[in-house]
């Protein structure tokens, strides 16, 4: 009996681990637009046109942002990007996404994120300007790992059916 539970519950974490996969992307989709906008807005005259700022193509030499231009970008598009997810991983990733609906599982998915937030802002930071990596390689590690943290703590602290209380305050799943 225990095996198909077990069996149940790993078949019901990939397929909510390969949505979560989905809608990450488009959050990052959200959060490299939002950052290239507010990079491109601040740098215009640095850039070879608003794809520059993907690819590097400047105007009279090298360019590098100013890192509170960076963060200030990153922190914008981070931002954006939970707003999306949120209702997202509500609507469509967890087999219990009405668990987190609600202003208690809001404010713990804010809390996460914010947590997320620091470590973006830290991985940003190391990366981009303590090593002086690629603004977008740099991006793209960060996002990896902030990634798996959001996944975990949104399954096991927010969308999780057993968080919730068998009395009268039980949520109707």
């Amino acid at each position: 009996m225990k095996i198909g539970f077990l069996e149940k519950l790993k078949k019901q974490t990939t397929l909510e681990f390969l949505k979560s996969v989905a809608v990450g992307l488009a959050s990052n989709a959200v959060d490299f637009l939002l950052t290239a906008v507010f990079l491109y807005a601040y740098g215009h005259d640095h850039y070879d046109g608003f794809w520059g700022v993907f690819s590097g193509a400047t105007v009279g030499g090298p360019y590098s942002p100013q890192f509170s231009v960076y963060i200030t970008a990153t922190v914008i598009g981070y931002i954006s990007a939970i707003l999306v997810n949120y209702l997202l991983s509500s609507i469509f990733v967890f087999k219990y996404g009405n668990v987190g609906k609600n202003k208690y599982g809001f404010i713990k998915f804010l809390i996460f994120s914010a947590i997320g937030l620091g470590l973006t802002s830290l991985g940003s930071w190391i990366g981009y300007d303590i090593i002086g990596g690629n603004i977008w390689i740099v991006k793209l590690i960060v996002q990896f790992i902030v990634f798996i943290y959001n996944f975990i703590t949104r399954r096991l602290f927010i969308f999780n059916v057993n968080l919730i209380r068998d009395d009268e305050n039980t949520i109707n799943l």
